[in-house]
């Protein structure tokens, strides 16, 4: 069923496009046309790179504070397909790829997607090794550990270095 309405999109957004180029075109002319679709490209990966960074950041910031960085991760999945829009000649991917790269609005559509249940939100579950005197989140260790039990052992037993070989 999705895959039908993704194609059916695919296709109309591929007829919308080249009667867009076409008819910027037969306005402004050939060569101004494409020189028209390379600048929108080259500036719409140098923001890109830009909104790149500061979604990261932010993602970086929700790990460190120890909470899931679900909408980020929303936001990075718009500025990859942004990216690719950007990157397909044509208008109106400009268009749908600029859109997404404005802050607010890939909010928007992010929280929008979450809330459809486009995509899956668990919460996330801190672990990991505690590295001097905290975990990877800076969240303090308890001090009242009570559950870590600190022991040796010896092996007792031959190792068997045949168990690979059969």
């Amino acid at each position: 069923m999705w895959f039908r309405s993704f194609f059916l999109l695919f296709i109309v957004l591929a007829v919308t496009e080249i009667y867009v180029l076409i008819s910027v075109g037969s306005l402004i002319g050939t060569l101004p046309t494409i020189g028209l679709i390379l600048l929108t490209g080259i500036i719409g990966v140098t923001m890109l790179k830009q909104q790149g960074f500061s979604v990261f950041a932010k993602l970086q910031v929700k790990m460190r504070q120890g909470q899931a960085p679900a909408q980020e991760m929303v936001e990075g999945v718009l500025l990859i397909i942004a990216g690719a829009f950007l990157i397909t000649p044509g208008f109106v991917t400009d268009a749908i790829g600029f859109l997404w790269l404005i802050p607010q609005t890939r909010e928007y559509f992010a929280k929008a997607l979450i809330k459809k249940g486009m995509f899956k939100v668990q919460g996330m579950h801190v672990g990991g090794s505690y590295q001097a005197g905290g975990n990877p989140f800076g969240q303090a260790r308890p001090e009242d550990d009570s559950n870590t039990v600190d022991g040796e052992y010896e092996r007792t037993d031959k190792p068997r270095h045949d168990r690979l070989e059969k």
